[in-house]
């Protein structure tokens, strides 16, 4: 049995990988209707939240769009499709999770179908029993974004939310996992990069580093396209961006839809404003559709005027993939 595991594993990695170099091909020739499959998906289970933050589009009450929660039949649709393909699984794009209450539910049926399921919270809903809920369920990951190395800083980053409150809610979670031997999910305790903590950032990272935390992660900040002049100006930094602009590789590399089934460009379409199709009749269907075939193009010849999620957005420049690499969506530091 131990041999035959080994053998899997070998060859799970090396389908990676020839898939990794079947994308970039794609990626690099250009083709509008890419022949492979995304490397990864991200699915809105909701985009409700019960925060007000000051660096999103929806805490600051500028996302407009309907608030509602992926079905239960939806996501056994798109997962049974997909599962097999793509990398791994993120249920989170706007929102925050922990108010799907069937998230543990969507958690489990991943990892059922043998398909890598990661979450992004803000922690203020981790109490102890979702937090058994959770590491009972089996994710791979969890992004958990506290914002503050003090309860001012946070507190003014992470409107509606008690900082102590959210601290207690993760040391119990870090207690939970170490206690019950839980070797996943793989904890990212995250500080976002902007204006309001970047002056705390090495105190937050000297704080957390603590047993059950596997990742202190400094997360860059994100414009969110710079449609939001009020968010664009929290940035700590100018931006390094590439003086030629190439197609943004989210289009070649990533699938992204939101709770109705609705498939867009990336999560800086917030509103969806540019809808590339409904995956409720398959997600290749849509992902490899008329429409985003389009928005490629578009892509591909600079043509992005009439684009306002890709008009004036910086973030296509974090990343540019490889032959046998497709690294995450954000730049990583050079001490990660």
């Amino acid at each position: 049995m131990e041999l035959m595991e080994k053998v899997r594993a070998r060859l799970r990695r090396y389908n990676r990988q020839m898939g990794l170099a079947a994308r970039y091909i794609t990626y690099s020739l250009h083709q509008t209707r890419p022949w492979t499959y995304p490397h990864r998906m991200y699915l809105e289970s909701t985009n409700a939240c019960n925060l007000r933050c000051i660096m999103c589009p929806t805490g600051r009450g500028e996302a407009k769009r309907k608030k509602g929660f992926m079905d239960w039949r939806l996501f056994t649709q798109i997962v049974d499709e997909m599962a097999p393909h793509v990398e791994a699984t993120t249920l989170h794009i706007w929102g925050e999770p922990l108010l799907h209450p069937q998230l543990p539910d969507m958690i489990a049926y991943c990892r059922k179908r043998g398909l890598r399921a990661e979450i992004s919270t803000n922690g203020v809903l981790l109490d102890e029993e979702m937090s058994r809920a959770i590491l009972s369920a089996g994710p791979s990951a969890i992004y958990i974004g506290l914002d503050g190395f003090t309860k001012e800083t946070y507190e003014q980053v992470r409107r509606q939310a008690d900082f102590e409150r959210t601290v207690a809610n993760i040391r119990r979670f870090l207690e939970l996992k170490v206690a019950g031997g839980y070797k996943e999910p793989f904890v990212n305790l995250q500080i976002i990069e902007m204006a309001p903590t970047k002056q705390e950032i090495e105190d937050f990272r000297r704080q957390w580093q603590v047993p059950g935390v596997d990742r202190v992660h400094i997360k860059a900040f994100d414009s969110w396209g710079n449609q939001i002049g009020e968010i664009a100006q929290l940035r700590a930094d100018a931006p390094a961006v590439p003086a030629k602009r190439y197609p943004c590789p989210n289009l070649w590399y990533h699938v992204h839809i939101y709770w109705d089934g609705t498939l867009v460009s990336c999560d800086r379409d917030f509103d969806a404003l540019n809808q590339l199709g409904n995956v409720s009749e398959g997600v290749m269907k849509a992902w490899n559709g008329p429409l985003m075939a389009e928005l490629r193009r578009k892509h591909i010849a600079g043509e992005l005027d009439d684009v306002p999620a890709c008009r004036n957005c910086v973030e296509w420049s974090w990343w540019k993939p490889s032959w046998f690499r497709a690294q995450g969506n954000a730049p990583l530091r050079q001490d990660e």
